[in-house]
């Protein structure tokens, strides 16, 4: 793995290797200067002397890739961040809003609503010709959003591809050219290969007030479990609402009061039936409408770099006989019309995993059993905690140890995480999400037992996976 250097004078230098590197901090010669991605800076005046070369990104809604490539088609640096995934997003805020709306309950507190009338009364100064002082104020709907706003987890993506792209740029040389690959999907041709002219205009639901009156008439008002038709009727879902289903009528049917039940929506009922045999639908058209947002934002914040789109990326890839990945896709967009033929790669990828900022629950949200007096602090309990700090002797001398939560640790030899606490004790987890156990009875390590690699603040080095729960 090729690391990052900086000047003394703060000039971007040519990249080094990892003895050269270590060698430096060693004697002295450097200190560190950012640790994701590793860079270090020189304490000592050296020339600025650089070569020209590439920066690859691969875009994606859940990845992105990153290759650094010498002008002779020698690789120095390869990455594959991942992001947070949607789905574990929406689940973490929809167990939020259930505590909230429990909270408010309890405490029967005023909220203004939501949706407001059309009009409001204002009182004013001067009166008018009847000499009255509150007049009706009329509200408009109109949204106040910005021009070119976006809902939070898409506007989140986006920043981060910006973000990773500029930090790569501050550390490289001046001269090396950046190269995108963008994705354009048209959703109407995704869904109906076949759809063309004013078919576009005729989706499958013209002719229908709204989704609802359209699965109703398809399945011809009766329900699709037991064949009973008219009564009371349910526009089901079938891949469940939980497990992100969309308003897509090829994934909807029609099911009776009867059959829509509880004991069907849970394993081994029907209704669960189905949700698993079509449970690979489920990504939908999230993914491509990012894409196509993405596409524009990139555009505009990097006018002079060069894009590319996948098809070309194939081919390039194959041509360099180098296995389908997300680092290798960089590569191949890297050298993209450069006329290099060739590439030298025995660099490792370098993974690195975005986690949420720290452990973000409710203080005590199910109070325990047992508890002899009520919880009035909000303080944590252990569960909850985001860091702990434990004190041991090293050498007759008294050393704080500070772990937080998914902290890279070693322990006897093996790297994991830390993925909860219990008192002074953590648990900590590898790559194949599996405990790491210094006795075969508890999985709780002892703080004090533990080597603290890396504190990882929103990303995560070294994993391949979410860590916890998103």
């Amino acid at each position: 793995m090729s690391v990052f250097v900086v000047g003394l004078n703060g000039c971007r230098l040519m990249p080094t290797s990892e003895r050269k590197a270590r060698l430096l901090l060693k004697h002295g010669k450097a200190s560190v200067y950012r640790k994701v991605p590793f860079t270090i800076k020189l304490n000592y005046k050296t020339g600025s002397t650089t070569q020209s070369g590439y920066l690859g990104i691969d875009t994606g809604s859940q990845h992105i890739g990153v290759s650094v490539v010498r002008e002779d088609g020698a690789v120095l640096h390869k990455e594959e961040i991942g992001l947070r995934d949607s789905m574990s997003k929406r689940k973490l805020m929809q167990s939020r809003a259930s505590s909230r709306r429990g909270r408010r309950h309890r405490k029967t507190r005023y909220r203004h609503p939501k949706w407001r009338p059309k009009a409001k009364r204002v009182y004013c100064e001067i009166p008018d010709r009847k000499r009255r002082h509150w007049k009706k104020k009329e509200i408009t709907f109109t949204s106040k959003r910005p021009k070119g706003w976006l809902p939070p987890s898409l506007q989140s993506k986006t920043d981060h591809h910006i973000r990773w792209i500029k930090k790569l740029q501050d550390l490289l040389p001046e001269g090396y050219r950046l190269s995108i690959e963008l994705g354009r999907f048209d959703p109407a041709r995704l869904k109906d290969p076949e759809i063309h002219g004013e078919l576009y205009q005729k989706g499958p639901q013209y002719d229908y007030e709204n989704v609802r009156a359209y699965v109703l008439n398809r399945d011809r008002y009766t329900c699709q479990v037991c064949g009973k038709k008219g009564g009371k009727l349910h526009v089901h879902h079938i891949l469940y609402r939980s497990y992100g289903a969309t308003d897509d009528p090829q994934y909807m049917a029609t099911v009776c009061s009867d059959c829509h039940n509880t004991e069907n929506h849970h394993q081994g009922g029907i209704l669960y039936q189905w949700m698993q045999k079509q449970k690979k639908f489920t990504r939908g058209l999230r993914d491509a409408t990012f894409m196509n947002i993405l596409r524009k934002r990139l555009i505009e914040a990097f006018p002079g770099a060069t894009f590319t789109y996948g098809n070309i990326t194939k081919a390039d890839r194959e041509r360099l006989r180098l296995p389908k990945s997300h680092g290798n896709d960089a590569t191949a967009i890297a050298i993209v019309k450069t006329g290099i033929m060739t590439v030298k790669d025995k660099e490792p990828v370098v993974y690195i995993q975005q986690v949420r900022r720290k452990k973000r629950s409710l203080h005590e949200e199910t109070p325990r059993k047992g508890r002899k007096e009520p919880n009035r602090k909000a303080s944590r309990y252990d569960k909850n905690t985001k860091a702990v700090t434990v004190t041991k002797r090293k050498n007759k001398k008294k050393i704080s140890i500070t772990g937080c939560l998914f902290d890279r640790v070693e322990l006897n030899g093996k790297k994991g995480w830390i993925s909860g606490f219990t008192d002074k004790s953590c648990y900590v987890k590898d790559e194949n999400d599996q405990y790491i156990r210094t006795s075969p009875k508890y999985k709780q390590v002892s703080l004090s037992k533990l080597k603290i690699l890396h504190h990882c603040g929103n990303w995560a080095i070294g994993a391949r996976r979410s860590l916890g729960k998103g």
